[in-house]
C-alpha cells in the first residue's frame, strides 16, 4: 500500500489527479492540467508537495566528519543557515543518490534525499557512521512543501512572523507562519530566480499549505503537481535520479554534478573522491541538452542521430510549455517545445546538429548550453534558431 503525505485529503478535495509515485500517492495535476501549472509557476508562482522525499537529521559533535566522509560536496563550508547540493558517492563514484544538506545550526543538519533512494541512502550511512554523529530519519515527523517562481517572496513576506532569509541561494532560517514554527529555505528544483523550500512539522504542514494555498490564488500562484514538476526541472536542466543518475553511471556524466562535488586542493579524503577526480579528466560519454528545432514529439529512450549514426539516446524528454517574453517579462502569448536531456559521446559542442527519433519520425536538433535563463526575477525560455517552437 502506497503511503499519503499530510496533503492528500486537500489534494483529493480540490481536483488532484492522485497517482502513486515512489510509493506514495501525490497529484500528477490538478483541473488546469500541466502546461497550465507550468507557466503559472514561470509567471507567478506555484505550491509543491514534496513531503515524499527522505529527511535526515545528523547532529552531534560526529556530525561534520560523518558528513565530510560520505558526501562530495565540503559540508565544513556551510555556516548555520546555508544550505548546498551534494551527492552520495560509492568508492567507485557511482551515485546512492544526489541530495540536498541544509546547515540549520552548529553540529546540526538536515540531508534531504529521493524519496526512491530514502531506505537506501539511509542504510548506506547508517552503516558507515565512524563517527558517533546522531542521526535519525525524521521523514515522518517534518513535512516538506516548495514555493516557487517570481511572487514567491512576496507571497511568503506576507505570511512570515519574521523576515524572509537573506538574498541570494542557499540561504535559510527558522521562522513561524501562522503559528506554526518551520524552517524556510532559498531553495528548490525548478530553476526558478525566487524559490524557497519549508519545513513544517508534519501534523501542521495541512495548515501552512492552505495558508499558501489560499494567499497564492489571489496571485495567481497554483498548486503544482508531479507533471509540471518535470517539465519545469527539464527546462531548468536539473538532473532527476533514475533518469541522469543511476546507480551504474559515473557521477561526473552529469554536468551539473560538478556543483556538488568539491576536489578542491583543500578538501580532505571523502567516499569516492580518486574515481571522481579520475572521472573529471574525462569520460566517454556525458549528458547534454538536446532542443528540437522544429515542432514534434522526444520522450525518454529516443534515439539521438549524428551524422544519420545513432550515437546515444535521451535520458528525460517531453514537450515543455514556454512563455513568450514582452518588455523582460511573460506576455500572454505561450507555446510548448520538445526538450531533452542525453547520453551521448563525449566532444559534442553547442550548436551540434542532431537528429531525435520518435516513432519513425526524424526531428532536427541541435546541443544546446541552456533551455533558459534568470532574467530578473523570472526564468526566461531561450528561443532556438530553426521554426516554431
Amino acid at each position: 500500500m502506497s503511503s499519503k503525505t499530510p496533503l492528500y485529503d486537500w489534494h483529493a478535495a480540490h481536483g488532484g489527479k492522485l497517482v502513486e509515485f515512489a510509493g506514495w500517492q501525490l497529484p500528477v495535476s490538478y483541473a488546469d492540467g500541466v502546461i497550465a501549472e507550468h507557466l503559472a509557476t514561470r509567471k507567478h508562482g506555484g505550491l509543491f508537495d514534496i513531503s515524499h522525499m527522505g529527511r535526515f537529521a545528523v547532529s552531534g559533535p560526529g556530525a561534520l566528519p560523518f558528513l565530510e566522509d560520505l558526501l562530495t560536496n565540503r559540508a565544513s563550508k556551510l555556516a548555520p543557515g546555508r544550505a548546498q547540493y551534494t551527492l552520495i558517492s560509492d568508492p567507485d563514484g557511482r551515485p546512492i543518490d544526489d541530495a540536498y544538506l541544509y546547515c540549520q545550526g552548529p553540529e546540526r543538519y538536515l540531508l534531504v534525499v529521493n524519496a526512491a533512494n530514502r531506505e537506501a541512502a539511509w542504510a548506506w550511512l547508517s552503516e558507515r557512521n565512524q563517527h558517533g554523529a546522531e542521526l535519525a530519519d525524521i521523514s515522518p515527523r517534518l513535512a516538506m512543501l516548495a514555493v516557487q517562481g517570481p511572487d514567491s517572496e512576496d507571497l511568503l513576506g506576507g505570511l512570515l512572523d519574521d523576515p524572509l532569509p537573506p538574498q541570494g541561494r542557499n540561504h535559510g532560517g527558522f521562522n513561524r507562519l501562522g503559528g506554526v514554527d518551520l524552517y524556510v529555505s532559498r531553495t528548490g528544483y525548478t530553476g526558478e530566480p525566487v524559490s524557497f523550500e519549508l519545513f513544517p512539522p508534519w501534523e501542521q504542514a495541512a495548515e501552512v499549505w492552505q495558508a499558501l494555498a489560499q494567499a497564492g490564488a489571489a496571485r495567481g500562484v497554483v498548486p503544482v503537481g508531479l507533471g509540471a514538476r518535470d517539465t519545469l526541472r527539464l527546462e531548468a536542466a536539473l538532473p532527476l535520479y533514475g533518469h541522469e543518475y543511476g546507480r551504474e553511471r559515473p557521477i561526473m556524466e552529469m554536468p551539473t554534478a560538478r556543483l556538488g562535488v568539491d576536489l578542491g586542493p583543500e578538501r580532505e579524503d571523502f567516499m569516492g573522491k580518486q574515481a571522481l577526480a579520475a572521472q573529471a579528466e574525462g569520460l566517454p560519454q556525458r549528458v547534454y541538452l538536446v532542443a528540437a528545432l522544429s515542432k514534434g514529439m522526444m520522450r525518454e529512450g529516443s534515439p539521438v542521430l549524428k551524422d544519420g549514426e545513432e550515437i546515444g539516446a535521451l535520458t528525460s524528454a517531453t514537450t515543455v510549455p514556454a512563455w513568450r517574453f514582452a518588455d523582460e517579462a511573460p506576455g500572454e502569448d505561450s507555446y510548448v517545445r520538445p526538450l531533452g536531456l542525453a547520453r551521448l559521446p563525449s566532444g559534442l559542442e553547442p550548436g551540434d546538429q542532431v537528429e531525435i527519433v520518435y516513432r519513425k519520425r526524424v526531428l532536427p536538433g541541435r546541443v544546446v548550453k541552456a533551455f533558459a535563463r534568470p532574467s530578473g526575477r523570472y526564468l526566461q525560455p531561450i528561443e532556438f534558431e530553426g521554426g516554431e517552437m
